[in-house]
């Protein structure tokens, strides 16, 4: 019970990497707000939780600041605090520079760069407030080195990292850490999908980058901050 009766939002819990990381924090005695946007999806996570009195699900856009602005109120007034934020929403597209629509930069910089930064400026202020709290960001391979086809996505994600390296020393002197999670391909349904002739045993698993998560948010993890921690499995 390495997270016991501490608080917890987890950005789209409800996707396969989130519903690993709201069980494991769960299991570890942390309470759960999560966001969701298909209602469907909210039912078959739930299903997969051993305490549901636990979870909190609310419907929220986090690429939208007030409706991020209500996600931290909903949780304070719930929990009377905010001990972790765990930001997992994202979006990926492939493609060549040249071939890339202006809305599809847009989407990339909203989904990766502006939900985290909003869930990060609107949470902090009440982590200073009780001298403590632990922020992880989901950044990518492409953020540490540009590939050919994933210019838009590896540059939201890149500024995704430089925003959690600037974050954590802005905030270190309050006892709060934040850190960056670089995963390699993760061994989901819709990867498997998209990818049917990949070494499906070589991604890494949503189990996997869930533990890492859930040390970095443990007292074993103190001394870390301002890290980009590579979680590449055989990938």
């Amino acid at each position: 019970m390495i997270l016991n009766n501490k608080v917890a939002i987890i950005t789209g819990g409800t996707g396969a990497l989130g519903r690993s990381v709201i069980g494991r924090f769960i299991y570890n005695g942390a309470f759960v707000t999560s966001t969701y946007i298909v209602k469907r999806e909210q039912y078959e996570c739930l299903k997969l939780i051993d305490d549901n009195t636990k979870c909190n699900f609310i419907k929220a856009d986090v690429t939208n600041e007030k409706e991020v602005k209500n996600l931290v109120g909903v949780t304070l007034k719930n929990n009377n605090r905010i001990d972790f934020l765990i930001n997992i929403v994202g979006g990926f597209t492939d493609g060549a520079i040249v071939d890339t629509d202006e809305k599809i930069f847009d989407k990339m910089i909203n989904m990766n760069l502006r939900s985290t930064f909003l869930c990060c400026k609107n949470v902090i202020p009440h982590m200073i407030k009780n001298k403590y709290g632990r922020i992880i960001n989901i950044a990518a391979r492409p953020a540490l080195k540009g590939m050919a086809g994933t210019s838009v996505y590896g540059a939201s994600k890149a500024g995704v990292l430089n925003l959690t390296q600037s974050i954590a020393e802005e905030v270190k002197q309050f006892n709060i850490n934040v850190n960056a999670i670089i995963p390699g391909t993760i061994d989901t349904p819709a990867n498997r999908k998209a990818m049917p002739k990949a070494k499906f045993s070589n991604w890494v698993k949503p189990e996997s980058i869930a533990d890492v998560i859930t040390f970095l948010c443990s007292e074993g993890a103190k001394d870390i901050n301002g890290a980009a921690i590579p979680v590449y499995g055989k990938s």
